[in-house]
Formats: C-alpha cells, sequence, structure tokens
C-alpha cells in the first residue's frame, strides 16, 4: 500500500468502507431478523388469547332458536358438529350416548303429526312441526345402565349448540317434544325407526337451522346461583 499513489490509496479506503458497511448491515438485518423470530412463545399466547375471546364470545352470543328459514343443512355442515358434539368430556370414556339425525322435513312433520294425535302438544304459531319447524332435528338417548349417562348427554349437546352457533346455525335444546312422543302410541313406528340400541332411552332433542330470529339474551341470576366458599 505504501507505493500506491494518492488516488489509489483513497479507492482502496472507499472499497474498504464498502465492505464494512455492508458487513453492519448484514450484522443488522440478522439481529432483527432474530428478534421478529425468536419469540415464538409470545406468538403462540397471543392466538391462545384469541381462541379463548373467539370461544367467549360464542357462549355469550348463543341463543336459543325457536323460528328458522327454509335454508337446509348440508351433510357436510352436519357431520362438522357432530364430530363437534361427540368430542365433548364424557365420564370413563363410556361415551354413553347415541344420536340420530333426522334432516328429512317430511319425516320430522310425519312424526310431529303422530304425537299431536293422540297427546297434547304445544306447536309454536308460525311453525307447523312440535320441533319450531326445524328442517333438522338431533334426538339423544342416553345408557340407562349408566347413572350419571344424562350429564355426557348434557355435555355433549354444549357442544354441539356451540359449534352450530360458530358456523351461523341456530339450535334450540328440546325436552318437551321427545317426552311426548315417547308417550304417544301413534309415535311408536318412529321411536322403532330411530333405531337405539337396547338399554337406551330418548333423553331430548336439539333443532338445527339457519335462524329466521333473533331474540335479546335473557336475563341470569348471577349473583343467586354463584356462590365462593371460603
Amino acid at each position: 500500500v505504501m507505493n500506491l499513489n494518492l488516488m489509489q490509496k483513497l479507492l482502496l479506503i472507499n472499497m474498504y468502507m464498502k465492505c464494512i458497511k455492508t458487513l453492519l448491515f448484514s450484522l443488522l438485518g440478522a439481529t432483527l431478523l432474530s428478534g421478529c423470530t425468536a419469540p415464538s412463545t409470545q406468538t403462540n399466547e397471543t392466538a391462545t388469547t384469541s381462541d379463548a375471546e373467539a370461544i367467549e364470545r360464542v357462549i355469550m352470543a348463543r341463543r336459543s332458536i325457536r323460528q328458522y328459514t327454509d335454508r337446509t343443512l348440508s351433510r357436510d355442515t352436519l357431520q362438522q358438529i357432530l364430530i363437534a358434539a361427540v368430542n365433548a368430556p364424557n365420564g370413563q370414556n363410556r361415551q354413553a350416548y347415541e344420536l340420530r339425525v333426522v334432516d328429512n322435513p317430511q319425516l320430522l312433520q310425519e312424526i310431529s303429526d303422530a304425537v299431536a294425535s293422540d297427546t297434547e302438544v304445544r306447536i309454536r304459531k308460525g311453525t307447523s312441526t312440535i320441533f319450531a319447524g326445524a328442517p333438522c332435528v338431533v334426538f339423544i338417548a342416553r345408557d340407562t345402565t349408566y347413572d350419571i349417562s344424562a350429564i355426557d348427554c348434557g355435555l355433549l349437546g354444549e357442544n354441539l349448540i356451540l359449534k352450530a352457533w360458530s358456523m351461523g346455525i341456530g339450535s334450540c335444546c328440546m325436552a318437551g317434544p321427545t317426552r311426548q312422543m315417547i308417550k304417544s302410541k301413534a309415535c311408536a313406528p318412529y321411536m322403532e325407526r330411530l333405531g337405539f340400541s337396547t338399554d337406551y332411552e330418548l333423553l331430548y332433542c336439539i333443532t338445527l337451522g339457519f335462524p329466521a330470529e333473533s331474540p335479546d339474551a335473557k336475563p341470569r341470576k348471577y349473583d343467586e346461583k354463584i356462590r365462593f366458599v371460603e
């Protein structure tokens, strides 16, 4: 370098400076990149918080729907809802329930007519069946040999209605129609058609369909029903 003239020295120094600058930018970029990608735990926590908020919104927004549009539900949609339902917690994983899905409006009308022919039933104004005119009904039976099977059926039902609501589908848990179905002699052929296993009894049903109403939330007695025990 000592034999170089002034111009050559300046060019060489300029080249060195460019190399150093490039190296510094590379190091800075690597640092920023690691800073963006390293806190994977924080990203997961954010996703978990978002999921929790979404679940809470579904729970608090859900309403019992008793008026439905004529729009039908696809079997694919129903499968998604039912899979979520049977993934509910249950005692000893006995899965002490059976579900029968009727998405044929004509069959639902026939069941309703049979029940109405020999029992006292209430059909809501503006609907044609004891199932509030829903296009689909899930009938849920419990295993009578397992003393807490009704609880399992209830847990299953909660999963079902929340999954349905998250997909824009309304529902309503109904026990009145199923009680009358059991009493009705005219409905006996339809009960047999549901085909529940021996030792299983029909407990309740859940109607499903796209909502044709937007009811307000009913008040809850938080102060009366909840107590912390010291």
